[in-house]
């Protein structure tokens, strides 16, 4: 209820009711909690422990990216509550835990996952622990108890010299020093282009865990993500790895690949053009116009203003475009037989977690597992069988058309391109 209060514009009525709680919960407060969940559990599995002596020197680019985001939202958060707007340093949390969530630690989750706690791993804990612990302090004011609960377990259970409660610790101060707008702007970019992508991935109708061969890529002043060529190269690591395309090209010349109709719109033109409408309607048909470098079109012997018109564009064949401002992007939707395979591979090891999560395993818990069924596509997965293993902890991993293992935990019959697979997984 203080977080909905503290949310809401006071110039108008606040609902209240279930409805907008739920939201309030769906929205905010579970992906902060799954958020330090997460870090919870592995930080227990790992046996990491805040203050172990670590420079920071290994710190990754999305733990510079996150760092940066959070001095600007401890800047952002004590300059509205200095002014009496709580309204602001809601949203304020709310966009950072947003994005700290469904970018940095769904980015990251790898680097939390694998076995060894190397100096990669370990910079990773101390960031995601710095950013939770500052959180907490910029939200207790909000949500006092909350923060309390995770206060007492995340930090002053571990370290002696901090406050018992959050409440007795001092709030975040306004550092600047590790700012790097440059790296923001670069990672919303990213970001955007991400979006664009799934976008194209919904509408072509193919599935997410099915790898793609090329993302084509327009971007307002002909670049990357970023102008640092290290920076562009990362971004462009992570834009492939989350779009789960092989590689990305820049489009130097659209017009191989989108092809844009000129639409006047009619209820504009009309009282403008009067009986010049219908010349402009059939030029406009026919494809006789060009665009001109002020952002106006020439369309059958008339000029266009830019109120005046919409441009579609339409990806030609074996592509699928979404656009969004100065960026556009093509998804190249050609698969060959090995994309195929690894799709397949991808879909079952996915379900196979599932039944590691639906058997209750814990995180580390080694498992034993048998993939049945047909013979064609039991042979297809054949060749990513190491990698099914890794991303299962599997110890034995049983490939074959009457694959089986005794007294399996959980079985599940799954349906791919039309062929159907036997799961099980047991616990090893």
């Amino acid at each position: 209820m203080r977080w909905m209060f503290c949310a809401a514009n006071p110039a108008v009525n606040l609902n209240f009711g279930y409805g907008p709680g739920h939201e309030a919960v769906r929205r905010f407060f579970l992906p902060l909690w799954n958020t330090y969940a997460f870090f919870v559990a592995y930080a227990r599995l790992d046996r990491w422990l805040p203050g172990g002596g670590g420079d920071g020197s290994g710190r990754s680019l999305l733990d510079r990216w996150i760092l940066s985001r959070l001095d600007a939202l401890s800047a952002d958060v004590r300059g509205a509550l200095d002014g009496y707007d709580a309204l602001r340093a809601t949203r304020s949390i709310e966009a950072f835990v947003e994005s700290l969530s469904t970018w940095y630690v769904r980015r990251n989750r790898r680097r939390f996952w694998k076995g060894e706690l190397d100096s990669d791993k370990a910079a990773a804990y101390e960031t995601l622990y710095e950013v939770l612990a500052t959180l907490t302090r910029l939200l207790a004011p909000f949500v006092p108890h909350l923060a309390d609960a995770i206060w007492e377990n995340l930090v002053a259970a571990v370290d002696d010299r901090a406050p018992d409660s959050v409440h007795l610790a001092d709030f975040p101060s306004v550092g600047g020093e590790r700012r790097d707008e440059a790296l923001e702007s670069a990672v919303d970019r990213a970001r955007r282009i991400v979006a664009l992508g799934h976008a194209a991935r919904s509408a072509s109708g193919i599935r997410v865990r099915q790898p793609l061969p090329v993302l084509r890529l327009r971007r307002g002043g002909g670049g990357g993500m970023s102008e640092d060529p290290i920076v562009d190269r990362e971004l462009t690591t992570q834009v492939l790895d989350e779009l789960n395309v092989k590689r990305l090209e820049l489009i130097p010349d659209e017009s191989a690949l989108i092809e844009r109709m000129l639409r006047p719109l009619l209820p504009v033109i009309g009282p403008r053009k009067g009986g010049a409408v219908a010349s402009i309607m059939a030029a406009a048909r026919a494809g006789d116009w060009r665009q001109l470098d002020d952002g106006r079109v020439e369309v059958g012997g008339h000029v266009l203003e830019p109120d005046e018109f919409e441009l579609i564009a339409r990806a030609r064949a074996g592509h699928e475009l979404a656009e969004e401002g100065e960026l556009l992007i093509a998804l190249d939707t050609t698969l060959t037989p090995e994309l195929e395979a690894e799709g397949a591979a991808r879909e079952v090891g996915h379900r196979l977690q599932g039944l590691r999560k639906s058997a209750g395993y814990e995180i580390s818990n080694r498992i034993s597992a048998a993939v049945g069924g047909d013979p064609g596509l039991i042979e297809r997965l054949e060749p990513h069988r190491n990698w099914l293993a890794a991303e299962l902890l599997a110890d034995e991993l049983v490939l074959a058309p009457e694959a089986r293992i005794e007294d399996p935990d959980r079985v599940e019959e799954l349906e791919l391109d039309g062929r159907r697979l036997r799961l099980a997984v047991r616990r090893a």
